[in-house]
């Protein structure tokens, strides 16, 4: 009975239940409103949030990026920081390297040779320790030019005169600096040799030709034997390997080549000398010269003496030639009065510093003006050589020579006498005085 009367009761619970829920409804009507105006707003904005979140999820790949490049830059920054703050701690340090090419430069201005070289080769470790960071490639690049310079000013003190223990140093500075393989370096040091010797032949004076002459000769004495002995003497590996040999043919040729050079201005200046004195005092002292050098084996002696013997026959034949013109000229002006002593043609006899006589020109000389001034000027022109021809061994090219004046004073002779005019000028005293200036020639000759 109650089981069945329970639908009807639940019916009844229904309809209370939608009554109060009626009453409670129009009761509260605006919180329904309310609550519908607020989950349509809610909705909206769920909407909106939707679209944000797609909007955000789409430039989520830019944050990130731009996330991981602020990360990035925070680092470097950090990094940066720590090397500025690592700069500020060794800030001494960095100033000292940073004065590194000043310095250098510096001692090199100033020849610290080996002050500079100790700095370029700290640089050079450093360079290969760090040579990936900037500033010591900068530091590298201004030690390589302060080398550089330092090279040249080396090789400019090979240039000048110095003697043996700075041309040691000279050398030992330019090895330390492997600017050149040895050979290269050997070449390079006869270059500036040759050039510092180049340089003070062309200083000097050469408007008096003698004191040219043998102040040339005293420069190549001095400078070709210092250059011998300080090259042998720098590189001392000359005898031996085979390095050596061609060491030793290197200064061999460069001496040869200076030699020569030497000879050439010989042979242009020795023209200029015109007086025989003169030219045995330079002959002498290029003999000296020879002597001296022949003691790091370059003697010159054989190759000075065929030109000093060119230059004394020149004198010779200069001297003969001036004693036909005399006898030309004498000739053309002589009177041919009678001479005092037409007899004999007897020979003057003359003593030595020795007491013994020996024949002189003949007595009858002095009658006869024109072969008089002949026979002085021969016996002048032997006179000029009387130091050079035992040296020289030019006994038979003086005789050729001196055949050639003879030939040249006889054929005057023969034309004077030839002569028209000079023949029917004369009278027999006249013809007489001129057929004994004839017979004195033919015993002068």
């Amino acid at each position: 009975e109650n089981l069945a009367e329970e639908p009807k009761r639940l019916e009844e619970d229904a309809a209370r239940a939608k009554r109060r829920l009626e009453d409670v409804s129009v009761r509260n009507y605006r919180a329904y409103i309310d609550a519908a105006a607020c989950y349509a707003a809610v909705r909206a904005e769920v909407k909106d949030a939707a679209t944000l979140l797609e909007t955000l999820e789409a430039q989520l790949p830019d944050l990130k990026r731009g996330c991981d490049g602020f990360v990035k830059g925070a680092k470097e920054i950090a990094k940066a920081r720590a090397m500025n703050r690592t700069l500020m701690n060794n800030s001494g340090a960095v100033a000292e390297l940073l004065e590194v090419p000043k310095l250098l430069d510096a001692c090199v201005r100033n020849g610290h040779y080996d002050e500079a070289l100790d700095l370029e080769n700290f640089v050079a470790k450093m360079e290969a320790t760090h040579g990936d960071i900037a500033l010591v490639k900068r530091l590298a690049d201004e030690a390589r030019a302060s080398s550089a310079e330092m090279l040249r000013a080396l090789l400019a003190r090979l240039r000048v005169g110095i003697q043996l223990p700075e041309c040691l140093r000279m050398v030992g500075y330019l090895r330390r600096l492997s600017a050149y393989d040895e050979t290269t370096l050997r070449r390079t040091f006869l270059a500036c040799r040759e050039e510092y010797i180049a340089n003070t032949v062309g200083e000097l004076d050469d408007t008096n030709a003698y004191e040219y002459l043998k102040k040339l000769t005293d420069t190549h004495r001095v400078s070709l034997f210092d250059v011998v002995m300080q090259y042998r003497a720098i590189f001392s590996d000359d005898a031996g390997d085979d390095a050596g040999e061609d060491g030793g043919a290197l200064l061999y040729s460069w001496a040869t080549h200076r030699i020569s050079k030497y000879l050439d201005l010989v042979k242009a200046t020795l023209p200029r000398v015109y007086e025989g004195g003169a030219l045995a005092s330079v002959y002498e002292h290029c003999e000296y010269c020879g002597t001296s050098l022949a003691r790091v084996g370059l003697d010159t002696r054989p190759l000075l003496r065929p030109v000093f013997g060119d230059a004394a026959m020149a004198v010779f034949d200069a001297a003969l030639a001036s004693a036909g013109d005399d006898f030309e000229r004498a000739l053309a002006s002589a009177t041919w009065t009678a001479a005092s002593s037409t007899a004999e043609s007897t020979p003057l006899a003359a003593k030595t510093e020795a007491g013994d006589n020996v024949e002189g020109p003949p007595a009858t000389l002095a009658d006869h003006v024109p072969l008089a001034a002949f026979v002085n000027g021969v016996l002048l022109a032997y006179n000029e050589l009387r130091h050079l021809t035992p040296a020289l061994e030019l006994n038979l090219r003086l005789a050729r020579s001196l055949e050639s004046a003879f030939s040249r004073a006889t054929a005057s002779l023969l034309a004077h006498g030839q002569s028209k005019d000079a023949s029917a000028a004369r009278d027999d005293r006249a013809r007489a005085a001129f057929l004994a200036c004839v017979r004195a020639y033919l015993d002068a000759a």
